[in-house]
């Protein structure tokens, strides 16, 4: 069996994949689809999913990622579950999958990365504003990502600010 990779599965360089199709969920969590990218630390590059299991499925037009799959940098993406998969040797496992096509209730979460060096900033104070002046507060898990956030009605731009541990 071979797991689909979802938000918040990681990859063998350290990578956190945070971007998923929200129209497919694994337990909850977005599929990681063929062309997504996350950000790799051991390679400090923004790296590409690149899927082998080609036609099994489509999202959106695309493949799912599943664990052992690699990443244009090279890493190998690593399953955090089992529920939905795939055997290698099946041409056709639609009762092995449990994928629901529900919205998930969020529509975005940032991780928070130093440009420079590359690091994650972790347990550290920021602010979203919306241009529309609706204002999200919190602070980063140890990942360095944000909270959820609930969709919204309209396209908006937003701004994140970070503050440091003084300022608060």
């Amino acid at each position: 069996m071979q797991a689909f990779i979802t938000r918040g599965c990681s990859t063998d360089h350290g990578g956190k994949i945070i971007e998923g199709e929200d129209s497919w969920l694994v337990e909850g969590r977005a599929v990681h689809l063929e062309g997504m990218t996350h950000y790799c630390p051991e390679c400090k590059i923004l790296s590409k999913a690149i899927g082998t299991e080609r036609g099994f499925i489509l999202i959106q037009g695309k493949n799912p990622i599943v664990h052992g799959d690699r990443s244009s940098c090279g890493s190998k993406y690593i399953k955090i579950s089992d529920l939905a998969g795939r055997d290698a040797w099946k041409d056709h496992t639609s009762s092995q999958l449990k994928l629901s096509q529900q919205k998930n209730g969020y529509s975005a979460q940032y991780q928070l990365i130093n440009q420079l060096d590359g690091t994650v900033y972790k347990n550290v104070k920021y602010k979203i504003t919306y241009d529309d002046d609706h204002i999200v507060e919190g602070i980063t898990d140890n990942d360095g990502m944000t909270e959820k956030l609930n969709s919204r009605d309209q396209s908006n731009q937003i701004s994140i600010e970070t503050f440091e541990n003084d300022s608060w």
